[in-house]
């Protein structure tokens, strides 16, 4: 079965499903993984462009953090992305994002409290919120499809109209 073209989204959500994704990975992506239940990695198929990045995010409205270290992308006090650094698997090549899974269980203690602070997870009933659950995921997904379309998908457009 052919794949069709697909977003960050899509891909990612596959992921989440635990199923083999139906969509081809979008221009200039090379790889996403699922690091663990709250963690995903992007490697994109050349090194981060961290101005680009943090453009993008100072224009969804996060703060960045930048210094010794690659940019942290942080919302409310929470770091929701990062740049990959010498010591992380194709380096800076890689966004790692922070997402908060879909059921109480899988969160960590600091994700439950991130949760809670963002008012996804009800800290009484422990039930979590599913439209603020997909708000919030869907918030930092779409960081990282912007810098994506942003960095590669007009090279692409270019390139096919040649």
């Amino acid at each position: 079965m052919r794949k069709r073209r697909g977003t960050l989204l899509d891909v990612i959500s596959d992921i989440f499903a635990e199923k083999t994704s139906l969509f081809e990975l979008p221009p200039g992506v090379e790889d996403v993984e699922k690091v663990d239940s709250d963690i995903v990695r992007v490697q994109f198929i050349s090194d981060i462009d961290c101005d680009l990045l943090c453009r993008e995010a100072i224009k969804e409205g996060y703060t960045v953090r930048r210094g010794w270290f690659t940019p942290r992308i942080i919302w409310n006090g929470t770091i929701i992305a990062r740049v990959g650094s010498k010591s992380d698997r194709a380096r800076r090549r890689s966004i790692f994002i922070y997402l908060i899974p879909p059921n109480e269980e899988e969160m960590s203690t600091y994700r439950k409290v991130v949760a809670i602070q963002h008012g996804v997870l009800d800290p009484r009933t422990n039930k979590v919120d599913p439209e603020k659950f997909l708000w919030y995921n869907l918030r930092i997904i779409k960081l990282l499809e912007n810098y994506r379309k942003a960095k590669y998908e007009k090279i692409w457009e270019r390139l096919e109209y040649r």
